[in-house]
């Protein structure tokens, strides 16, 4: 996987840059640990998935398991697009690039849906832009491809490396359950028992938790809240909004966000009375057996150094959420019908592909604390499980790495 060797950012504050690389250590093999756990031998993993997955897929993702499926799209560039605007992959107006999209759920573990309590989870929309011009910080599989990985809500629900690698030691030490994280935040509840304060005051010693942590964990609880509600439910995967939530640059002076939004509702209207545990899959494959195309506006919120008051807020707290108007400045547009969205051997080839956010033109670099572990978190997650599943499969390394056109 050659890189590009790319100066550290000076939109980005790191107080502590060799820390902070053994904390994404620690996290990227937590991950693999728990992806051991998750998926210990065939059998057992054969428990777990649905009957829509094809068997020799043995191992899942450690981020975004649970696919509902991935379709083709062409990525287009407004033919009108701003000269302020022409940056990096958006410079020459008009132009079209061939893209893949895949849609999925961001629970670690493949879990129903919808949950037995009515609970919603995050969503996501990663888009790969192929064969983009123009140097990349990371090939992919020999590709120069540009992927934007989105999720369905303007944020991430944690903030920072720091918070991230007590959430992975909560899930590797309390079978994959997140609740530990937010253990802090019951110290006011007056109806707590004195051993479970004791625990938890242990808890904030052990993992040196200050006030201002604890903030950041009532931040990212009442987002976790938000992402759970049934107020505001992604009930077509091809019908939500997606958001980058992280930033990322925007050429040598300037930094963006960026967002797919689709132009037109899709049915259904409202949530089945009684969803399947696949229901947004089984929606998406239904959605893409219609006659008329799905078109997505994707759209920039753009950021130069004079807007930027707080690095540690604007650009390192992945829970912030910036007010800027949306720009747009391309157009996705996926076609229909796409019968093959169902086939064995393309959601193969689709499990296959590796999305990472540091698939990218220099220009648009990947920054803030969130993105630099997800480099290292994405490719020890996709190393090992096309190892492991190469190893069960043989013809996996054989397989084709890109969908058929």
């Amino acid at each position: 996987m050659p890189q590009e060797n790319i100066p550290r950012c000076p939109f980005e504050h790191i107080p502590d840059p060799d820390l902070e690389d053994k904390q994404i250590d620690e996290i990227a093999n937590i991950i693999v640990k728990l992806l051991d756990k998750r998926y210990p031998i065939p059998d057992e993993l054969r428990h777990f998935q649905s009957e829509n997955y094809p068997s020799s897929i043995q191992f899942l993702r450690g981020v975004h398991p649970k696919s509902h499926g991935c379709v083709k799209a062409i990525f287009e560039i407004d033919p009108n697009i701003g000269k302020n605007l022409q940056v990096g992959l958006f410079d020459k107006p008009g132009r079209k690039f061939d893209a893949i999209i895949r849609f999925s759920n961001a629970t670690g573990v493949l879990t129903p849906d919808l949950e037995e309590d009515g609970k919603h989870n995050s969503r996501g929309m990663a888009s790969k832009i192929l064969d983009v011009r123009g140097k990349v910080i990371t090939e992919d599989n020999g590709a120069k491809n540009q992927d934007f990985l989105m999720i369905n809500q303007p944020v991430f629900a944690f903030a920072n490396t720091e918070d991230y690698l007590r959430l992975e030691r909560v899930l590797d030490t309390q079978n994959d359950k997140p609740d530990g994280f937010f253990a802090p935040l019951k110290l006011k509840d007056p109806t707590i028992t004195e051993e479970q304060k004791r625990f938890i005051l242990e808890y904030i010693k052990a993992e040196n938790i200050s006030e201002e942590d604890i903030s950041r964990i009532l931040e990212s609880f009442k987002i976790v809240l938000k992402i759970k509600s049934p107020a505001n439910p992604v009930i077509n995967p091809l019908g939500a909004q997606y958001f980058s939530a992280a930033p990322f640059l925007f050429g040598p002076d300037r930094v963006m966000k960026f967002s797919a939004k689709p132009r037109k509702e899709l049915p259904p209207a409202q949530m089945p009375a009684q969803p399947s545990e696949n229901y947004l899959r089984e929606t998406l494959i239904a959605t893409m057996r219609n006659n008329e195309p799905i078109i997505f506006d994707f759209m920039l919120q753009i950021r130069g150094k004079a807007d930027l008051n707080d690095l540690d807020k604007d650009i390192e707290n992945a829970c912030f959420e910036w007010n800027d108007p949306f720009i747009k400045v391309a157009t996705i547009t996926i076609p229909t019908p796409q019968a093959e969205v169902d086939m064995t051997e393309n959601i193969e080839q689709c499990e296959r592909l590796s999305f990472t956010p540091w698939h990218s033109l220099v220009g648009h670099q990947p920054i803030g604390g969130i993105n630099r572990l997800r480099k290292s978190v994405y490719q020890a997650s996709a190393k090992h499980r096309l190892e492991q599943d190469d190893q069960l499969d043989p013809r996996g390394s054989k397989k084709q790495k890109k969908l058929k056109s």
